[in-house]
């Protein structure tokens, strides 16, 4: 029996894991999401005297009324706000507070608007209007939780139109409520069909539900509208991305960069989303075209990008797109720190390898941890040079110093086990790959090395 040829395998295991751990870490460094624009909601502020249900004023008051009516058709709030500051009246009615509350919200006084409706209502606690103005006063201060409460109570009084819901539906969808925001947008939408509002936070309710199917007609509906839209293609490859159909997130990423969506954040998933599942060809020359953006991103997210992409490019041996990324890369040497350069020179030094250079590799991955300590692709391709020059000893030193990276544990243990095994150090190898699997259970590929190992052994006693 010749235990040695079931044992010897492990060699392409270590090759193997190279590339599912490029694989992780590609997947890894961020989610794949789309990053959409900030969505403007308008609220209008209704500045109707004497809306719904009123109470009584006084004779002083509505003379007070008919002066300032003028002044309120032209919009003319600051002078409204001047004359009530001279009102001598001592005890106002609610529906002048309530009027006044409405001034002052327009004038984005919230506070005072606050205290003037709050007031009214105490007096009259079933004056809609002043219920729909203190709504909008909560809306508008990001008191969420008591808005609510006032445009409920608004609906109760009868005081319901398309503005209401939308503002119902958009306080449900903020305060984590999709479900109940999807029922207020449809109200809202029935009174209002035209209103594009209406239809995004429809939309935006649908998906934040997992209503996906349902959200993905009604986009398809908005897009025949407006299908010049970047955002709603955006939305489109959100969507996609939750049903796992790859593909058709990656085909309406690329409809949103051709209408003139550029942000870094979806051109990193669209490349991300192309060397997967897409064309390695076609996410090589989106960072090639944006690499400006990736290296200079002072979130650091594009470089990363830039370096796990090239990672996968190298385990997968696709030295052209590798070499056409580099190159572009190297084109913009003077955005790059040193840091950064150090990184790069990692998959130039693989490069390097595939082209026969070893001495150029080794230099350039000396480089690298010199500048780079705990650069765990320089530590594992140097360890894996030295050992394919059978320098065991440099091999090994290189492999412990690549363990203390994250992410590189079980690469460096299963290369250790590796050279325990070509110097026939069974024991020592077998405790390496033992480790190896408590730490990654679903290594079962492992499990034959295992067995082999301590057949070898047992056969040895």
């Amino acid at each position: 029996m010749n235990i040695m040829k079931k044992v010897t395998p492990l060699r392409s295991l270590v090759s193997a894991c190279c590339l599912a751990v490029s694989l992780c870490s590609l997947k890894a460094t961020a989610a794949i999401d789309i990053t959409l624009a900030e969505t403007d909601w308008d609220f209008v502020i209704k500045t109707q005297f004497g809306e719904g249900k009123r109470g009584r004023v006084s004779r002083d008051e509505s003379k007070f009324i008919q002066t300032i009516q003028p002044l309120l058709s032209q919009g003319k709030y600051q002078d409204v706000a001047t004359a009530f500051e001279q009102l001598t009246i001592s005890d106002p009615s609610a529906s002048l507070l309530e009027l006044k509350g409405q001034v002052l919200l327009n004038l984005k006084r919230y506070d005072e608007a606050e205290q003037a409706l709050s007031t009214a209502l105490k007096e009259l606690p079933g004056l809609a209007a002043a219920h729909r103005s203190l709504s909008l006063v909560y809306l508008l201060t990001e008191k969420l939780d008591k808005a609510r409460e006032h445009l409920v109570k608004s609906v109760e009084l009868g005081a319901a139109d398309a503005q209401l819901y939308g503002q119902l539906a958009y306080v449900n969808l903020q305060t984590g409520k999709p479900v109940s925001a999807i029922s207020a947008y449809q109200n809202a939408l029935m009174l209002e069909p035209e209103n594009d509002q209406w239809y995004r936070g429809l939309l935006f309710a649908l998906i934040e539900s997992e209503a996906l199917d349902q959200a993905q007609k009604l986009l398809d509906e908005m897009l025949l509208d407006e299908p010049a839209n970047p955002q709603l293609w955006l939305q489109r490859s959100q969507i996609a991305l939750k049903k796992s159909q790859h593909i058709k997130a990656i085909s309406s990423l690329e409809s949103a960069l051709t209408l003139g969506e550029d942000a870094l954040t979806n051109l990193i998933s669209l490349a991300k989303l192309h060397i997967t599942d897409g064309s390695a060809r076609r996410a090589t020359e989106i960072l090639s075209q944006n690499m400006v953006a990736f290296l200079t991103d002072e979130g650091r997210d594009g470089y990363q990008a830039v370096t796990s992409i090239a990672s996968y490019l190298a385990a997968k041996q696709d030295w052209q797109n590798l070499q056409q990324l580099l190159q572009s890369a190297q084109q913009q040497t003077r955005t790059l720190s040193a840091d950064q350069q150090a990184g790069l020179n990692v998959f130039q030094a693989k490069l390097a390898l595939a082209q026969n250079k070893q001495k150029e590799a080794t230099r350039l991955l000396q480089d690298v941890v010199k500048q780079l300590p705990n650069n765990g692709e320089a530590l594992m391709s140097l360890a894996q040079l030295y050992r394919e020059t059978k320098n065991t000893e440099r091999a090994a030193m290189y492999y412990l110093r690549a363990e203390a990276v994250d992410g590189y544990a079980a690469q460096a243990m299963l290369g250790r086990a590796q050279l325990f095994i070509n110097q026939r150090q069974y024991n020592e190898a077998l405790t390496l790959l033992r480790k190896v699997y408590k730490s990654n259970p679903s290594r079962t590929d492992l499990l034959a090395n295992i067995q082999s190992l301590e057949n070898l052994l047992r056969n040895t006693i």
